[in-house]
């Protein structure tokens, strides 16, 4: 139609019955392409965990600076998070794609051509930078797409666990072939292609959201204390600490172990990560059966469990039950203490603001952390500390739930 140009801000309003009460609903980026942004962005989030022993060895990295070059990656992210969401809201998801892109593309070759910890790691967290801001041009396109029914946090997800499965695989087969850089060349090219598309792309107004007052009708609040609450964000922040052994712990046990090349590390991480996908539908199942509390005790205990078993492996085939385990533990973990913090907190901003910086904190420091544990007491060492503390906060969830259940027979009266 002629003169339809959507405004430079890319807000549009969106058709409603009563004019005076339509909401101004910012113009996103077309589905396909912020599924793309999201897949894309995230194949260069784990392309990397493969070529991490090869980094080490050739920039003759300790294992507390190997843990490092994820820890600044996050950190990255975690400063990013805030001003990635006033960004988008000021100028819109494309032009916001658009930094985000042409920040990952600038940290990506500076990490190609890195010769040192000094000049990789701001690279790094310059990726992390990048990858922020993409995610959050793509996530707030999504839900604006696909605003109910969770078919948004069905479709981001696929997206992530797609876009990390091939970042593994190539990321593995890249450095075996043409060594760790060629890892970092990729995700330089891909960053060029969202730039490309991005760019090019047309923006479309967003599908008018679901309304507010029935969403928070919905939400189930049992008024429990604030003690309760701050327990949920802890055991969130120990679940994301725990994903310091797959991007770290993991790939140095398959090596120094094992003698994995960054192919068979690819394939290991691979296989965590299928599982970690395969059982997220059915931990969901648990989640509404059972409750989230029931749910976060089962993933500590069964994670904790897989962790301590892992580094008692006598051959690779032995790793597989262990970190299986460890997967379905850890998706356990996330989808129910996040669950959980939403709920005790109303499901607000406010509690979903203590989603991310949990999940974002445990990612910085847990990363550092192992790796400077497996300097100092070997490899195996984050696996029986992490297990350990595990099992420890199994007793904790468990004692938790029931006073939850108390809260709950106590609001009922």
């Amino acid at each position: 139609m002629s003169g339809s140009r959507l405004p430079d801000n890319d807000v549009v309003t969106a058709s409603h019955p009563n004019a005076a009460d339509a909401p101004a609903q910012t113009a996103v980026l077309p589905l396909g392409i912020s599924l793309a942004i999201l897949l894309f962005a995230y194949w260069c989030v784990d392309i990397v965990s493969p070529a991490l022993p090869a980094i080490r060895q050739s920039l003759a990295l300790s294992a507390t600076s190997a843990g490092f070059v994820f820890s600044v990656f996050f950190a990255g992210r975690l400063i990013t998070n805030l001003p990635a969401a006033w960004l988008v809201e000021r100028i819109g998801p494309k032009r916001t794609a658009v930094v985000g892109s042409a920040v990952l593309l600038t940290g990506s070759a500076l990490a190609a051509s890195a010769s040192s910890q000094a000049t990789l790691l701001p690279a790094r967290g310059m990726q992390g930078v990048g990858v922020a801001i993409l995610a959050t041009a793509g996530l707030l396109s999504v839900l604006r797409a696909l605003p109910g029914g969770g078919s948004a946090m069905t479709a981001f997800n696929v997206a992530v666990g797609v876009g990390g499965s091939g970042g593994l695989l190539s990321g593995g087969y890249l450095t075996s072939e043409l060594g760790w850089r060629a890892v970092f060349w990729l995700s330089t090219a891909v960053s060029g292609l969202l730039l490309a598309g991005s760019l090019l792309a047309r923006v479309q107004p967003a599908v008018v959201r679901p309304d507010r007052a029935a969403i928070a009708e919905a939400v189930v609040s049992d008024s429990p204390s604030r003690r309760a609450e701050v327990t949920a964000v802890a055991a969130n922040l120990l679940v994301f600490i725990n994903y310091s052994i797959w991007v770290v712990s993991l790939p140095l046990l398959g090596a120094v172990k094992f003698g994995f090349d960054a192919g068979q590390v690819g394939l290991t991480l691979l296989f965590v990560n299928v599982v970690h996908l395969a059982s997220a539908i059915p931990i969901g199942g648990i989640i509404r059966k059972a409750g989230a509390a029931r749910a976060l005790a089962l993933g500590f205990g069964v994670g904790g469990i897989g962790l301590l078993l892992a580094p008692l492996a006598p051959s690779p085939p032995w790793l597989l039950a262990p970190l299986a385990l460890y997967a379905i533990g850890q998706v356990a973990g996330n989808s129910s203490a996040g669950d959980l913090i939403l709920r005790l907190g109303g499901g607000g901003g406010r509690a979903v603001g203590a989603v991310r910086l949990s999940s974002d904190v445990g990612l910085v420091a847990g990363p550092a952390a192992v790796g400077l544990l497996a300097d100092v007491a070997g490899v195996e060492a984050p696996f029986f500390a992490l297990g350990v503390i595990g099992v420890a906060a199994m007793t904790g969830a468990i004692v938790f739930g029931s006073r939850r259940s108390q809260w709950k027979r106590m609001a009922r009266r």
